[in-house]
């Protein structure tokens, strides 16, 4: 009876305390309804290797779709995240690209991230190359009735480095100056700027120098200029093949003229052009340089060697079983008749072989009464391997015939 009237007691005032913390309860769950961010967060990369280097960094996508919960009273800004991909893991290559987790998360623990887009992202991290270019001076638009002389540069080379795949696309180093109409020397230190064979601007490298000082005397003489070799190429080589690269020897020429004639270079020498139509390997040709009249250079030609490569492919094909060195007075029973080889190689080498020709061999000549576990062997062309042989192994059976009954003597007596 005691207990029962202490639970009694003040019964009134329990209930309303009850009913008071379930209502408190429902209004902040009700106040701390899911939200969206409407902004972008920028992703940070950390634990870059110092020997690699993140290609193209400015095509990761910001985060954003950010949905979270917090109290109405919790300030939200641009602040309140971070985006974070770590590359502790990830192994620098220059043929594939790596995904990588982006984490969110909230610097005031009263904000709770319930869900963001992207959450992975695919970075190409390759290894960090170095290489020496030439520094080529560019003119630009030179004014009316000037004549730039002979360049003096600090440096004729410089070192640039970056990811793999960048660097190798780097043909030199251009060292951009502008005349001064009033016909004033230049005499200044340029930042360089990197350039491919054709002349287009290869960002995300860097020089060592980073400038070079150029000193120009400025007249209206004759004037000679150093430009990249521009090879022209016409056709289009056997399907299955793409240009991969293009060498040029030598890479840069000198050439002199009036200053109307050398514009019409467009700041590189063409040559005659070279045909690739039908071709299935590299193209070397030794051709001349197409100029405009008035420019002549001592150069008489230049060697090109475009390479080719075909992509890379794989091919399964179903092939007999042959066995090798049987015996005469053995039969032979293989597991199966057919294996399934997959093949690899260039897409054009591929598409050339004749698979028809293949079989597989079994070396059957050491093999004794019995059953017997056989590597089958494939031989191949130059070009092309073998990936797979499904199966590998296949069993023989061995079994010796056994010999004709000898006739018994009544069945050769004579009558």
């Amino acid at each position: 009876m005691r207990v029962l009237r202490f639970l009694l007691r003040n019964l009134p005032l329990k209930i309303g305390a009850v009913l008071l913390a379930v209502i408190l309860y429902v209004a902040m769950v009700a106040l701390q309804t899911t939200q969206q961010w409407p902004g972008t967060i920028a992703i940070e990369i950390v634990n870059q290797p110092p020997t690699a280097s993140l290609v193209d960094p400015q095509s990761i996508p910001p985060v954003g779709d950010i949905r979270y919960i917090a109290a109405p009273d919790v300030p939200v800004s641009q602040s309140s995240f971070r985006a974070i991909a770590d590359l502790t893991n990830i192994k620098p290559s220059e043929t594939s690209s790596s995904l990588v987790r982006v984490q969110l998360v909230a610097d005031d623990p009263r904000i709770q991230i319930i869900d963001y887009q992207p959450q992975q992202i695919s970075v190409q991290l390759e290894p960090i190359v170095q290489k020496q270019v030439s520094v080529l001076v560019d003119y630009g638009a030179v004014p009316s009735g000037l004549q730039p002389g002979a360049p003096t540069l600090s440096a004729s080379t410089v070192y640039v480095s970056g990811a793999a795949s960048i660097v190798a696309k780097v043909a030199y180093a251009q060292a951009p100056v502008r005349i001064d109409a009033s016909g004033l020397d230049v005499n200044t230190d340029v930042d360089l700027v990197a350039r491919d064979a054709s002349g287009a601007i290869v960002n995300d490298v860097t020089f060592d120098p980073r400038t070079v000082h150029v000193q120009i005397q400025v007249g209206s003489q004759i004037r000679t200029e150093t430009v990249p070799v521009d090879p022209v190429t016409t056709g289009s080589p056997a399907a299955g093949y793409y240009i991969n690269s293009i060498d040029v020897n030598p890479a840069v020429v000198a050439v002199s003229g009036q200053a109307d004639a050398l514009a019409g270079l467009d700041g590189k020498a063409g040559t005659k052009p070279i045909s690739i139509a039908g071709a299935t390997g590299d193209v070397s040709k030794t051709v001349s340089l197409d100029l405009p009249s008035g420019v002549t250079t001592d150069v008489a030609s230049v060697t090109v060697v475009v390479h080719l490569q075909s992509p890379p492919s794989t091919r399964s094909v179903s092939v007999g079983v042959v066995p090798v060195g049987a015996l005469s007075d053995r039969i032979y029973t293989l597991s199966t008749p057919n294996v399934t080889v997959t093949l690899g190689g260039a897409t054009a080498a591929l598409n050339a072989f004749d698979t028809s020709t293949l079989t597989a061999t079994a070396s059957v000549g050491s093999l004794g009464v019995g059953t017997h576990t056989v590597t089958l062997t494939i031989i191949v062309p130059p070009g092309i391997k073998v990936v797979t042989i499904t199966p590998a192994q296949i069993t023989v059976t061995v079994v010796a015939p056994s010999p004709p009954p000898s006739p018994s003597p009544s069945a050769t007596a004579a009558p």
